[in-house]
């Protein structure tokens, strides 16, 4: 850990001078733990051209750059991580994972940083943690082929089902393309059509409601530079979108982010077997590493060989914003020490079903 005193400044995206931007990209190149698209410059740069509330905080220590924390400055008072709702991972762009964040958001006289996905190996967001969770990660550093035979000699029976849906969909079909890097913006159209769907089929919050989430992620479809690329990948049986997924990608990271299918082609499995392709390709481009995210789903745990801890929890300055939010959590856990069965469940759903709405329209 270094000493010296630590000053922090609000910034906007744009306000970063060249020598601050040198130490970002350098922490990134430094750092595996940062290899996401969500951590490089060039996504907060499209997040800041899509929320005009897009902020960096840039922290110091003796004039010199130790660290940026990508956010959002929300009206209520309280800090949000880059990307809101669609922000699977998140945390400091910095070389000292011992940041005291605590001092770093008082110094900046910030309120209250609500985080649901933050590096675990960062101790400043550790230490806040009410929960962890493992974020699941598909390591292909040997290449595809390594990897896939891993996963088969692991997961032999989701593997033959893998083969034998293949088989089936092409003995029941007379073309199939997989288009692992479509350029097609109508193809984007309908994968994004398909998913709001399936939020309102599944009354599951729909994140592309606010309209910067769907300008982030139209910009990421143009957006193509070897730092951050958006990938857009489809399977298309007899003319008919069977599956589609749209990510993006860093140098050698994909990050695994909107899958859909069309329930038509379900006993075919499309959706693992355009994974398989997608896989398979991308690793010879570079990718040595799929993010898949967190969430207890049975692909995510058949198709993973590694993973990694995120945190979620709140660091809370002194402010009305911090009150309020100590305040909530303290009314849901005693909600949850009373003998109310599932109502003892309803405060803490309803804080979190509320905060999950402000955050969609970016308020």
């Amino acid at each position: 850990m270094q000493n010296g005193k630590l000053r922090a400044e609000i910034v906007r995206v744009d306000q970063l001078d060249p020598r601050q931007r040198q130490y970002w990209r350098g922490f990134l190149r430094d750092n595996r733990a940062l290899g996401s698209p969500y951590f490089t410059l060039e996504f907060a740069e499209l997040m800041s051209r899509a929320r005009p509330d897009t902020r960096v905080l840039a922290i110091t220590r003796n004039g010199t750059p130790v660290g940026f924390l990508p956010l959002h400055l929300s009206r209520t008072g309280i800090i949000r991580p880059l990307g809101g709702p669609l922000s699977d991972h998140h945390g400091l762009v910095t070389d000292d994972p011992w940041l005291n964040l605590k001092d770093v958001i008082s110094a900046a006289r910030l309120g209250v940083f609500l985080f649901d996905g933050a590096i675990a190996s960062q101790l400043g967001f550790a230490a806040h943690a009410h929960a962890m969770q493992p974020s699941w990660v598909v390591n292909m550093a040997d290449g595809f082929d390594a990897y896939w035979e891993e996963r088969r000699q692991s997961e032999a029976k989701a593997m033959r089902n893998i083969r034998s849906r293949d088989r089936k969909l092409q003995a029941a079909s007379s073309q199939i393309i997989y288009r692992v890097d479509d350029r097609r913006v109508e193809a984007l159209d309908k994968l994004l059509s398909i998913k709001r769907h399936q939020y309102q089929a599944t009354r599951a919050m729909d994140v592309f409601k606010g309209k910067w989430a769907r300008t982030l992620i139209y910009s990421l479809m143009m957006h193509r530079t070897d730092e951050l690329s958006g990938v857009l990948s489809t399977l298309e049986v007899d003319g008919q979108l069977a599956a589609a997924h749209f990510g993006m990608r860093s140098s050698n990271v994909l990050h695994y982010w909107f899958p859909v299918y069309d329930p038509g082609y379900a006993q075919f499995g499309p959706g693992l077997l355009l994974f398989r392709e997608m896989a398979r390709e991308l690793s010879e481009t570079g990718i040595t590493r799929f993010d898949l995210g967190p969430g207890d789903y049975d692909f995510k745990h058949r198709l993973s060989n590694d993973a990694f801890a995120i945190a979620s929890g709140q660091i809370c300055a002194f402010s009305a914003s911090a009150l309020a939010v100590m305040a909530g959590h303290r009314l849901d856990r005693f909600a949850q020490s009373l003998p109310l069965g599932r109502a003892s469940h309803w405060p803490g759903k309803a804080m979190r079903r509320i905060d999950a709405m402000v955050a969609v329209h970016a308020i």
